[in-house]
């Protein structure tokens, strides 16, 4: 532990899995795709991955390291309820630990300038802040938005009733990120430019006994009339009664510098007098970006609720097919819409009935989801059909005029690389063949699986000068002398056989290796499962003479 670094501890924190980097294998009977293209926008190589999302992330890790520009992801909240499709009951310290190791991944994940959503309610919000800033880091905190989930409170807390749900957002790097946009402003659209909006209003004089002091200027009162232009600022304003000696003096800061100032000005806007008692307005000509409030409510941007999203759901998949607590299309689409433009990639490694797949492909979004429950097969794809078929046009559809097209790729996680025997000895597993095998290998080495069409001991590539060959033969001192002479002087390559029969130290261009030797100790093989669920869990041990671990709040 770091003990100038402010991080949450909780038992077992120190416990990280050795994850095996496994294939995507696609099968091509899934994967589903417009029949004709709709528009040359149209995007084809979305990806839907069935499995254990943790595995699944690892599995992305070297295509998609630094390429995601948006993640949504609405894990399980840990409330201690059993939900028909998962189990949301994890103890505090076992859904920390879960949690943290798939935030690490998506951290790598995404761009410079992207930015992570979290869904989260009052039960692991606090925990999950400070989770966040020790891996996000505590300034690309880019703040909490909070939804009105529903109209009506749920009492299941015995305090008060339950309204909202929170939206924690961070960035990969803050300072490159986009500001969080809501739609442009309003043509015409009057803005008051002293600080924090509240105008100057000159109630105590009337307005012919009032003259305002700018820079060196003073506007007397005959030339206070509407549509004075402003061009220089004085902070603070002194604005006093000619005919008293006792002067009135506003303190505080204008809300815009003399810098904005001049730009606003030089882009065509006004700044003026727009009525009396003074009160100076920044007359926007409109169309510029307008930032998104904190709170996502009915009032504010007629935010659909979890009612809405049911409605949705049950228009979706039929009265008793719908999914449990479905995100509404409304948020989703605000949210990626606040930070995304076309063609950019949404992930959502928890994707539940498929929202947020289906709300970034309606708006040209290439999207890439993983879910390991059934509803993969029951919910998702059907949906993601109708999106791509143009049938589906609940949600968000008529908003973006959405009339269908694209398509998207179903990738299952291949095996595990190695099994044990009936001795107990670990082996290559047999459902992998030669080329399998060497994609396989290539992601544990940190390779581009790249097989040559015509050098075959070319499979792959970490650099533009540095090889992996993968072989099950056992090679001996002339064939990897014939290796060493195509692969010259000015390259190198890294080979993975079964066994060798040469004295490999004096290939100075080659590396030899055996396999499985080679990659026993890289990761756990065999281990399917990595859920949040927790009856998929070992119990951990209870340290001596303390409260149980599975009390709540011990962290």
């Amino acid at each position: 532990m770091n003990i100038n670094k402010l991080e949450l501890t909780w038992i077992g924190k120190e416990k990280k899995p050795k994850l095996e980097p496994r294939v995507l294998i696609e099968d091509f009977e899934k994967s589903y795709y417009a029949e004709q293209r709709v528009s040359e926008k149209d995007i084809y190589d979305n990806m839907l991955i069935f499995g254990d999302n943790l595995l699944a992330l690892k599995a992305l890790e070297t295509e998609y390291i630094e390429e995601v520009k948006c993640i949504y992801i609405d894990p399980p909240y840990n409330t201690g309820s059993a939900f028909e499709l998962y189990d949301d009951g994890i103890e505090h310290s076992i859904w920390l630990s879960l949690m943290r190791d798939r935030l690490l991944l998506l951290y790598k994940l995404l761009r410079p300038d992207g930015v992570i959503f979290i869904s989260i309610d009052d039960n692991e919000y606090a925990y999950l802040s400070v989770l966040m800033d020790e891996i996000f880091e505590r300034k690309n905190y880019c703040g909490t938005l909070i939804w009105e989930k529903k109209k009506k409170p749920s009492f299941l807390s015995s305090n008060m009733g339950i309204i909202t749900e929170y939206i924690l957002c961070y960035a990969k790097d803050r300072s490159k990120a986009p500001a969080f946009i809501y739609g442009t402003t309003t043509e015409s659209k009057k803005y008051p430019i002293n600080n924090a909006g509240n105008g100057i209003r000159i109630i105590k004089f009337p307005p012919h006994s009032v003259k305002i002091m700018l820079e060196d200027t003073t506007i007397e009162p005959q030339d206070m009339s509407e549509g004075k232009i402003i061009t220089r600022l004085l902070d603070p304003v002194t604005i006093y009664d000619s005919y008293n000696v006792n002067s009135f003096r506003l303190e505080g800061e204008w809300r815009y510098s003399q810098e904005k100032l001049d730009q606003i000005i030089t882009e065509g806007d006004e700044l003026i007098i727009s009525k009396i008692p003074f009160r100076p307005n920044h007359i926007k000509k409109g169309g510029d970006p307008k930032k998104l409030k904190n709170l996502l409510s009915s009032s504010h941007y007629n935010m659909a609720t979890y009612e809405d999203a049911t409605a949705e759901s049950r228009a979706m998949f039929g009265h008793d097919n719908s999914f449990p607590y479905p995100k509404p299309e409304m948020l989703i689409q605000l949210l990626i819409n606040s930070v995304t433009k076309e063609g950019d990639i949404v992930l959502d490694s928890f994707a539940g009935s498929g929202t947020t797949g289906a709300v970034a492909h309606k708006m040209g979004r290439k999207w890439i989801m993983v879910e390991l429950g059934e509803h993969c097969h029951t919910h998702i794809i059907p949906r993601m059909k109708k999106v791509i078929d143009g049938t589906d046009q609940g949600g968000i559809s008529k908003d973006v005029n959405w009339k269908g097209g694209g398509g998207f790729r179903y990738y299952r996680l291949a095996p595990s690389l190695l099994e044990k025997d009936k001795w107990g000895n670990w082996v290559i597993s047999k459902d992998y063949n030669k080329e399998l095998l060497a994609e396989a290998i290539c992601k544990l080495e940190g390779f581009i699986y790249a097989p040559s069409e015509t050098i075959f001991w070319q499979q792959g590539y970490s650099t533009e000068s540095d090889y992996i060959y993968v072989t099950t033969q056992i090679l001996n001192e002339e064939q990897i002398r014939l290796i060493s002479e195509e692969v010259g002087d000015n390259r190198t390559l890294l080979i993975l056989c079964l066994a060798f029969t040469a004295d490999v130290s004096k290939f100075n261009n080659l590396t030899v290796k055996k396999i499985p030797k080679q990659i026993l100790n890289k990761c756990e093989y065999g281990k399917d499962d990595y859920s949040l669920n927790i009856k998929n869990l070992p119990l951990m041990e209870q340290p001596e003479k303390q409260s149980s671990i599975f009390e709540e709040g011990e962290i």
